[in-house]
């Protein structure tokens, strides 16, 4: 995978995982075990990028 391909596929990722932390949030509250893991996977995903971003500089 192309270094571009790469970052369009954690920007997708990225954005699947926050709709989807918001669909479980709506669900389960703000601040349910589930709506906690699932944020901090997109943390997780955030830094990915933000790594990915910083060293092609």
């Amino acid at each position: 995978m192309t270094y571009e391909g790469y970052v369009d596929h954690l920007l997708l990722l990225i954005k699947e995982k926050r709709d989807n932390m918001i669909a479980i949030a709506n669900k389960t509250g703000y601040i349910s075990e589930q709506t906690v893991k699932c944020s901090q996977d997109l943390d997780k995903l955030i830094y990915q990028y933000q790594e990915m971003i910083f060293d092609k500089k």
